[in-house]
Formats: structure tokens, sequence, C-alpha cells
């Protein structure tokens, strides 16, 4: 059974994402669950393609990706790059935890995610109150791989708890919030066992990973309304 640690600060961090709509926790599971939940996140998901194509959204399973001819994906993933070039698109491995998960390892943490006490523990940080989680994947980004700049009105709070170990700041990945002129007013570098939390409205982006990074960024993201 995974446990929280809740020895923070909540005056501090309730003035920072008051006056930010962001803070950064460090440390929020014990190491050795951490460092099994990098793993299960690296051996032992089952992932799938996710990616914005000429349609829309698509969830691409790993049969059909069997199935699929190579010069199919390859357009599809073309698509992606290209309506990147002017406005929301993705592409990045993913598997959605909302649902059943009982025969995967990451049960116990999207049990935890899901319980009410994580709700409040996120509460007690934020200063927001009836919060009501909407949304929980497991996500990958692999070299190439991106999320473009958006924002989500429908979510009061967004989180992205890191489970990336050695990462180098100029692999890319970032975590990057955006100021209404479009300026870079932070980032946060992928690393291992650190939450955030931030505002559903703050415009923000997964900067591309780099074509020579020395493995995948993984975590675990949500979504409160």
């Amino acid at each position: 059974m995974l446990t929280l640690n809740t020895q923070f600060d909540s005056a501090g961090y309730l003035s920072r994402f008051s006056s930010k709509g962001r803070i950064r926790l460090e440390g929020v599971l014990p190491d050795d669950d951490a460092a099994a939940i990098h793993h299960a996140l690296e051996q032992e998901t089952p992932w799938e393609l996710h990616l914005v194509g000429g349609n829309g959204p698509e969830v691409i399973n790993r049969r059909e990706l069997a199935t699929l001819p190579e010069t199919d994906i390859q357009n599809r993933l073309q698509e992606a790059a290209e309506r990147a070039q002017n406005g929301l698109s993705w592409l990045r491995l993913g598997y959605d935890l909302m649902g059943t998960v009982d025969d995967l390892p990451l049960k116990p943490l999207a049990d935890l995610i899901k319980a009410p006490a994580f709700a409040r523990f996120c509460e007690d940080l934020t200063g927001l109150s009836g919060l009501d989680l909407i949304a929980l994947d497991a996500v990958c980004y692999r070299p190439g791989d991106f999320l473009t700049r958006h924002t989500d009105t429908a979510a009061r709070l967004c989180f992205e708890w890191g489970f990336t170990v050695d990462w180098r700041s100029d692999w890319g990945g970032q975590m990057l919030f955006h100021s209404p002129s479009g300026d870079i007013e932070g980032g946060i570098m992928p690393r291992l066992n650190d939450l955030a939390l931030f505002a559903g409205d703050q415009p923000r982006s997964v900067a591309s990973v780099a074509p020579y990074a020395g493995g995948p960024r993984f975590s675990i993201t949500g979504r409160f309304a």
C-alpha cells in the first residue's frame, strides 16, 4: 500500500499557488515506492499511441499498431506534426487509468490518486475545495514526442507526477508555462517523484523531447473539476 508524504508547509504552498497558480512538491512518495512506479512505467505498462491526426485525437492500441501498415503509421505521425504548426496537437504514449486497472502494477498508485484523501491533500496545498477527479493517465514521451501550447478551462486543477530518472535539461521534455504574450514564465524539469499542481487555465506545453535523449520521460497526469 502506498503512503503519501503529507509533511509539507501548507501555508507556504498556499501562498505560492495563490500568486502563481502552480506549485511543485518533491518526494511525495517514499523513494522505494517511487522507484517501483518508474519500473512499472518502464517495463510493465501496455502503452497505446496517443496523437492528434487528420480526424482529431486518436488512441491506437498495441493490437491495432501491430496490424497497421508502416506507411499508415508514418502518415499519422506526419499529420500530428503538421497540426502542431498551427494549434493543439500531441504525440506520445499513454494509458487511461480512470477505468479498471486491476491487472496493472500501477494499480496501487491509481487507487491512491482516486481516493478522497488525495483530493483533500491537493485542496490543502492549493486552497481549492470540492475537487473531483475527472481524468487520470500514465504518459510516456519518447524522442520527438510533444504537446503543444494549450489550456484546460474544464479543469480547476491539473497535476503531473513525474517518474523520470537521470534526465538532463538539454533533452527537452519540460512542462513549460506561457505568458499571455507567449514568453516562457517557468518550466518544470522531468524528475523522479516530483508532483506539480497547476491551475487548468494556465497556458502550458510539453517541450519536444530531443532525438538524443537518453530515455523516455514518464509521468502520471490527472485533472480535477
